[in-house]
């Protein structure tokens, strides 16, 4: 259970959240934005504890009391969260949010209401909600979470304070991989180098679960160079079936054309997201141009993007593995 003060890679934030705390200034609405996995629920756990702790200390909470224990194991009766209910949330969900916001705090704090993903909001649903952030209750603070802040209506947006989490820095990353795995310098370095500056695939690629997903990629890959039209289709179908982390996946995928791109482009090992598989970094970058990698990761971003939006998962899959499929999508001159 971390507190504010522990949180990585964020100290403005942290800054900033502190002193709203310390100096009873907090607004009644927040958004926290950036790339998926740099830290944004985790600082709003953090910041939850802050708000509603009984025994603070500098606007941060002791992390030991009930309370603190209570928001860890989402047992809190005035911290309320809130999660799509299959690819959206709904009207319905929101309306239980104004039911709950109506009470007083049980209590006698604050009440907190964290909605992860809020992106996902139906049109009514962010209607429903932006008459409660007109007019709230002084008690209520909404933290919002959103990895694209831009699916979400604009008048919710001027309604919420915006704070923007970036990547967090690969030196920063690495020295708390040590600390908390007890890593080489030269090892932590390499797995912060892996993540891409998230938090989240940093602890992914100190567990392993990292390592696995890039085999997959790569053997993916490798099997699409092969394929045939039934081929990439029966592969797109698989991966559906199994139920794999399709996000995670295609972001396996972006990173390794990505790291082909920038091989091609500068040479420099220090730059890739895969230094460890340089060897292979060079020979695949050899059977691309430029312009051809570009195309690659526009048409896997452009999949990933689709999938976010509750696309059919499927159907995208299929369109992007029978453009990656076949020997005629890795050749040079296309």
């Amino acid at each position: 259970m971390l507190i504010l003060r522990e949180i990585i890679g964020h100290s403005q934030i942290v800054k900033i959240l502190l002193s709203a705390v310390a100096n009873d200034r907090v607004a009644h609405a927040y958004l926290f934005t950036g790339p998926e996995g740099v830290g944004k629920a985790t600082c709003a756990m953090a910041f939850t504890r802050a708000l509603l702790c009984t025994s603070p200390s500098a606007g941060d909470a002791c992390g030991e009391c009930r309370v603190c224990r209570q928001v860890e194991h989402f047992n809190h009766p005035d911290f309320h969260r809130l999660n799509p209910s299959g690819a959206s949330i709904k009207i319905e969900q929101i309306r239980g949010i104004q039911r709950q916001v109506m009470f007083r705090a049980y209590q006698g704090g604050r009440k907190v209401f964290l909605i992860e993903q809020a992106e996902t909001m139906t049109a009514e649903a962010a209607n429903c909600l932006l008459k409660t952030l007109e007019e709230p209750p002084a008690d209520t603070i909404f933290v919002l979470l959103s990895d694209r802040p831009q699916a979400l209506l604009p008048t919710i947006l001027s309604r919420c304070q915006h704070l923007f989490f970036k990547h967090i820095p690969s030196r920063e990353l690495a020295a708390h991989l040590s600390r908390l795995y007890g890593l080489q310098p030269e090892e932590a370095h390499q797995l912060a180098a892996l993540s891409g500056g998230s938090m989240a695939k940093a602890i992914a690629c100190a567990g392993g679960t990292f390592q696995e997903e890039r085999a997959e990629a790569v053997r993916l890959l490798a099997a699409l160079e092969q394929a045939g039209v039934t081929e990439a289709l029966e592969l797109a179908g698989e991966i559906v079936t199994s139920r794999k982390n399709i996000v995670n996946l295609l972001e396996r995928l972006t990173s390794w054309y990505r790291d082909l791109l920038i091989w091609k482009e500068t040479g420099e090992v220090a730059l890739l997201y895969n230094p460890d598989l340089v060897n292979k970094v060079k020979v695949e970058a050899g059977v691309f141009e430029p312009g051809r990698l570009v195309e690659i990761i526009e048409d896997i971003e452009q999949c990933n993007n689709k999938i976010r939006v509750n696309a059919n998962m499927r159907l995208a899959l299929e369109a992007l593995f029978l453009r990656m499929s076949g020997r005629n999508c890795f050749e040079t001159n296309r």
